[in-house]
């Protein structure tokens, strides 16, 4: 399996690798390897980030024989996209509308755990259609269904 998995954030990426690697599924998201190569913590120079960790882990996930990863929006450039295709990958698309982000998101801060999220999520949407548009995805999922349903299709 190559598959890599586009969603924005709160469209239920980590709550996907969660079950998935429950039920036995090898998986991994962009955040668990940015923590990892960062040595141990998520880093937060956003410079490091984006120029230099990112570049390393998107090589490494498009060289892998067989890898289930999933990545936020903005992470993998179009070139890296097309290159991951070369390489034999499929690439999917969570697919959730910003009313439903923006729902998400209120949630999540009023549980006191999360960041604000509204300054990007029109951004991040906007990626998603501008994606879209561009022939690179290979399935759309309706990120609004039970977990069980998306695995599922990522599965099939």
């Amino acid at each position: 399996m190559k598959i890599i998995v586009i969603g924005a954030s709160l469209s239920g990426k980590t709550t996907l690798v969660r079950y998935l690697q429950e039920h036995n599924i090898n998986c991994s998201e962009i955040d668990e390897e940015l923590t990892t190569l960062n040595g141990g913590s998520y880093p937060t120079d956003v410079d490091k980030k984006h120029h230099e960790l990112v570049p390393k882990i998107v090589a490494d996930i498009i060289a892998r024989p067989d890898v289930l990863f999933f990545t936020n929006t903005d992470y993998f450039t179009l070139d890296d996209l097309r290159l991951a295709r070369a390489s034999g990958f499929k690439i999917y698309q969570l697919d959730i509308s910003l009313s439903e982000l923006i729902k998400r998101n209120k949630r999540r801060i009023e549980g006191g755990k999360y960041e604000d999220m509204s300054p990007w999520l029109e951004d991040m949407v906007d990626y998603q259609n501008e994606l879209k548009k561009t022939g690179l995805i290979d399935k759309s999922i309706d990120a609004t269904q039970p977990v069980e349903k998306i695995a599922k299709e990522i599965k099939q």
